[in-house]
């Protein structure tokens, strides 16, 4: 039985270093209409997202995080994930929402052939603040919004075998019990 989520889970892995390649503005686009397609909580339509693909404010966004920002560094597009977090009905499930839009760009990315890497922004410190706040400072984002993390992504610049059956862990699932 063909499986092609399988096959490409089981490709993607984290890239932390790209080429300096170009991608088309059609596939980020593309890229980016998959994220749109995420379910959020009582579809409340919270996630919104900043693509960043000038190289100066990329290197900007690095240092937003005191420890691991430097990793979005040489990639070619970073989305910067975010949720309105302001409404009270739209807070509870905010992490949720923002780490499944977020993993469908990750999912994606692979289909393109692309490297990504998802970049742990909350709870994380910056040179002065939060890296959230500093983040939304750079970017101009508006209060009641709080940003999950940053996706860089460009072409592989490493190379990383795939997954294969024997690293599943079998294990750690369980039926009916645990």
């Amino acid at each position: 039985m063909e499986n092609q989520l399988l096959e490409l889970t089981l490709k993607r892995r984290s890239v932390r270093r790209y080429k300096s390649t170009k991608i088309d503005d059609r596939i980020i686009d593309e890229i980016m209409k998959v994220a749109l397609t995420a379910p959020t909580s009582f579809g409340h339509k919270a996630v919104e997202f900043v693509v960043v693909r000038e190289q100066k404010r990329i290197r900007e966004l690095g240092v937003c995080k005191s420890l691991g920002g430097s990793q979005i560094n040489g990639a070619d597009t970073v989305v910067v994930t975010m949720v309105r977090t302001a409404d009270e009905r739209q807070s509870e499930f905010w992490i949720e929402d923002g780490a499944i839009a977020s993993t469908y760009i990750l999912l994606v990315a692979e289909q393109y052939n692309l490297g990504a890497c998802w970049v742990h922004i909350r709870n994380r410190t910056g040179n002065r603040k939060t890296s959230d706040e500093e983040i939304r400072k750079l970017l101009g984002v508006p209060t009641g919004y709080t940003v999950l993390n940053l996706i860089a992504i460009g072409e592989k610049g490493e190379l990383k075998s795939p997954h294969t059956e024997d690293d599943f862990d079998k294990c750690l699932v369980h039926y009916e019990t645990f």
